[in-house]
């Protein structure tokens, strides 16, 4: 009978590491990351009083691309190759059309 538990197990854990479904906990974090990083581009546009305003726009769009990227990386989602702003474009609306929503 322990044996056969033993391969149950097994079984379930192999199972559990080769499912495509990304950790919940993950998925969460990556999207209040982009919560947090549209809300401070959002900030940043509409700001037209601080200093070094571009440096900082720019800044905030490489983090929110690198998080979009590592998003398209945790389901697995290929990365086009293009300039930014429509790469960026592509990635939102595949995670969207995915469920994701920040």
């Amino acid at each position: 009978m322990a044996a056969h538990l033993t391969d149950l197990a097994r079984t379930v854990l192999r199972r559990g590491r080769h499912s495509h479904q990304p950790d919940p906990f993950e998925t969460l974090g990556i999207q209040l990351r982009l919560t947090r990083l549209a809300a401070e581009i959002r900030h940043l546009e509409h700001n037209d009083g601080r200093w070094a305003r571009v440096h900082h726009l720019r800044a905030a769009q490489g983090a929110y691309d690198d998080v979009l990227a590592e998003a398209c990386r945790l389901l697995a989602i290929p990365v086009q190759d293009a300039v930014a702003p429509v790469r960026r474009l592509l990635a939102e609306t595949e995670l969207r059309s995915r469920g994701w929503s920040w």
